[in-house]
């Protein structure tokens, strides 16, 4: 008896994630309506997330784990995806949440008659104490999508919210492991230049942000690599190649290496939650700004907003 393929094959990369691993791989294992494979690269971790995975792919045979040296993302994801047998790929990330439906909401877009190879959908950002911060929805229009991400080089939506074809995955080349960071920037765009991408007006997915994303503590780093694959972008739309910036963005990951050991105090990323918590509960905003203020207690901008959050959780009133 042949067996068929499943729908999807999601990749998940995990490194020290065992305090929101088993929500993560709930999240996944609990969608209806479509058949998976979930695929999780479990890349040099040495807090428990290896026995939290073995104990859960006894459970499902849906799982299939893959215990490895840490390689850093990028190349985690490429191995994971490279194992991949379904003809679309989800992506997952370790400390974020797939809500209900969302793969079937993908997988059914990306069936529709106009056959899109990279669907998007809309996401919620919550705090590490899964405190709601804000929703990000993408464009809807026919090619706001596309033009927002080609043209403008914007990331839309989380890395873990990524659904493609696994055949145009392959075909541009897949993920790079010149890029250390925004590696999904630089997939996304290459699909973009392939063929049809659209999104879902609905918030299907939920993702963490931490004082240490980096989005936080690395965002000087990501600007550089985001420029190197927009100048990329532009070279490939010319006709030309773009060796030349993949050879800078190894030197800058080669870079990140060196530099990855060294401390850090995370001021930006307690800052912006404590900001974005200090509209809707100021309680919650509390903690986060005393941690960045604790950082920088020169920070005026970080005393400040902690005095309104201090004020207004006594006379809570919404901005």
């Amino acid at each position: 008896m042949i067996r068929q393929p499943p729908d999807i094959s999601v990749v998940m990369s995990v490194y020290n994630n065992a305090e929101t691993l088993p929500a993560a791989l709930n999240s996944i294992l609990t969608q209806e309506g479509v058949t998976l494979e979930f695929i999780v690269m479990n890349d040099g971790s040495t807090d428990g997330s290896a026995a939290i995975l073995d104990e859960a792919a006894r459970q499902d045979s849906r799982l299939r784990i893959v215990h490895q040296e840490n390689t850093g993302l990028t190349r985690a994801l490429i191995t994971g995806c490279a194992l991949a047998t379904a003809p679309w790929i989800a992506r997952q990330d370790a400390d974020d949440i797939s809500l209900l439906g969302r793969l079937k909401a993908q997988l059914n877009r990306a069936l529709q008659a106009d056959k899109p190879i990279m669907v998007g959908c809309g996401a919620e950002c919550r705090a590490p104490g899964q405190e709601f911060m804000f929703s990000v929805l993408p464009p809807t229009g026919p090619d706001e999508f596309r033009k927002r991400i080609l043209c403008d080089g914007q990331n839309i939506g989380p890395h873990g919210s990524l659904f493609c074809s696994r055949h145009a995955y392959e075909a541009v080349g897949g993920y790079r492991p010149q890029f250390y960071y925004a590696q999904d920037l630089d997939l996304r765009m290459r699909l973009a230049a392939h063929g049809r991408v659209v999104s879902i007006p609905e918030v299907l997915y939920a993702y963490t942000f931490s004082p240490d994303s980096i989005s936080a503590h690395a965002i000087k780093r990501q600007v550089e690599f985001r420029r190197l694959i927009q100048a990329a972008s532009a070279a490939r739309s010319r006709g030309k190649a773009d060796e030349t910036y993949l050879a800078q963005a190894e030197q800058l990951s080669q870079a990140i290496h060196a530099d990855k050991d060294l401390p850090q105090q995370y001021f930006a990323g307690n800052y912006f939650i404590g900001a974005c918590l200090l509209r809707n509960n100021p309680r919650q905003a509390v903690p986060y700004l005393r941690q960045a203020l604790a950082c920088r207690p020169w920070s005026l901008r970080a005393l400040l907003r902690l005095s309104q959050a201090v004020w207004r959780r006594r006379h809570f009133m919404p901005i």
